[in-house]
């Protein structure tokens, strides 16, 4: 019972945050056509599309991840998870790159924690946990796809 109402909980947050993801995609998107076609800038068109990116990237995330706690209703260990696990890397670690890209110069006069500082910029927190989480994920799908070969092996066992 208690875990039905956390996986519906989960669920229902998780839908909430996919819908505010899909908006702000498309309101990022949208401003950042309309001040490209005001004001033509390199500089601007390449943080507007890092910037809807990485909104983008949260998008397909969120989608991942309620498509993973679907399927615990009957088993975790499919394959799709592992497929799942592995995108999620993929935009994180995509992520953690625009964080790089976007951060490293401006998070040097700001009031940020930094983790590494130089003349150039300052490695930040954000950073560092975008890269560690993209990891995660790859790790949870590489034990998943153990996981399932020990089950399809349990299942042949008589």
């Amino acid at each position: 019972m208690s875990t039905n109402f956390l996986k519906v909980s989960l669920l229902s947050f998780l839908y909430l945050s996919l819908a505010v993801s899909a908006i702000v995609t498309i309101g990022v998107f949208i401003m950042s056509i309309s001040l490209l076609i005001s004001d033509f800038n390199f500089s601007m068109m390449l943080y507007s599309s890092l910037g809807t990116g990485y909104i983008f990237n949260y998008f397909i995330i969120i989608r991942k991840l309620i498509a993973i706690i679907k399927t615990t209703y009957i088993t975790p260990f499919v394959l799709d998870n592992v497929k799942s696990f592995k995108i999620i890397g993929c935009c994180l670690g995509i992520n953690s790159i625009f964080e790089f890209i976007t951060g490293y110069k401006g998070s040097k006069n700001t009031g940020i924690i930094h983790i590494f500082q130089t003349e150039a910029g300052a490695i930040t927190p954000t950073m560092i946990v975008c890269l560690i989480s993209a990891l995660m994920c790859f790790v949870i799908a590489e034990v998943f796809d153990k996981a399932i070969k020990i089950k399809e092996d349990n299942d042949l066992t008589i």
